[in-house]
């Protein structure tokens, strides 16, 4: 497989990166985040969105992973564990090629493991 750079918006579709940012995105996960939840305090960064089915690819800056995919809510409350779904991802070729076939049908969202 080629090389890919960490660089969102050279995501195949339905990935994409919308062009008046994406900084309710950011909003709506912190007030989702409650203790305990991998990315609580962590600092994060909308990148891209999934078209079908509204997952984020956020750019995570102060963990082990430098990206998570995260299925928000949207209720703009603290949810509890294991909400909001949250996968971390070690690079963007990871996410194409564990995440290429990730479920998505534009109504509903699914991690590799819950294909299984």
């Amino acid at each position: 497989m080629q090389h890919m750079p960490d660089d969102p918006s050279l995501l195949p579709a339905p990935w994409w990166v919308p062009d008046g940012g994406m900084h309710d995105l950011e909003v709506e996960l912190r007030r989702e985040l409650s203790p305990g939840h991998p990315l609580h305090e962590a600092e994060v960064t909308a990148a891209a969105r999934c078209e079908g089915c509204d997952d984020i690819l956020f750019r995570v800056a102060n963990r082990p992973f430098p990206w998570a995919v995260v299925h928000l809510t949207w209720k703009g409350r603290k949810e509890r564990a294991p909400w909001p779904m949250t996968t971390p991802l070690t690079s963007l070729a990871e996410l194409l090629t564990e995440w290429a076939d990730h479920g998505c049908n534009g109504t509903e969202a699914s991690s590799p493991e819950s294909r299984s």
